[in-house]
């Protein structure tokens, strides 16, 4: 268990990238001996698989239950969220660099002119708000993570992900509340 990145990152320079390239070179140079390494012997397979799927219909429990089934901690709802938020507004700036590709940039500007016009316009500055602080604070949480190596204890790590919650709602909701001002017509 490596308690500092630099710790880490000489272990991988010093050990795991030589075998990872070793075993690349053997591959390539005998890949009839890394194939037959890669195969599992059939009869013994076979025999484990029957034995272990014999045993799971005697007991009448599902072989895989499904993941909705088990109660996430905290911070692996936070962790998950983060990157979820992070494939959002990759998702959504596609979405708009392609609208604006292939509309031009006047009817971008038209169609986001219309959202706030419209009653929709605190919801859309949410939706696009709240991912973006949501990330940053998270992205912040694992940067500190990562290089200070501090925060790793249990009740620091769900402090933590209930402060970027905050976090993010509390600049989520001052950027829905902010408005800018009104170009100006000339």
């Amino acid at each position: 268990f490596f308690l500092r990145t630099a710790d880490a990152v000489r272990h991988y320079q010093a050990v795991c990238l030589p075998m990872s390239l070793a075993g690349r070179l053997v591959g390539r140079l005998m890949p009839s001996l890394s194939a037959r390494a890669a195969r599992p012997a059939p009869g013994i397979v076979r025999r484990g698989m029957a034995s272990y799927t014999e045993q799971m219909e005697k007991t009448g429990r599902p072989l895989s239950p499904h993941v909705t089934i088990y109660a996430f901690p905290t911070i692996a709802l936070s962790s998950i969220t983060v990157r979820a938020t992070g494939i959002l507004l990759t998702v959504g700036c596609v979405g708009v660099a392609g609208v604006s590709a292939t509309s031009g940039p006047e009817a971008t500007k038209s169609k986001v002119q219309a959202i706030a016009d419209s009653g929709a316009a605190p919801l859309a500055k949410f939706a696009v708000s709240w991912p973006l602080a949501y990330h940053f604070c998270g992205a912040c949480r694992h940067a500190v993570w990562d290089l200070k190596g501090y925060g790793f204890t249990n009740a620091m790590m769900l402090q933590s992900s209930y402060a970027v919650m905050g976090a993010s709602l509390a600049i989520a909701f001052l950027a829905t509340s902010a408005s800018l001002p009104a170009d100006k017509k000339e």
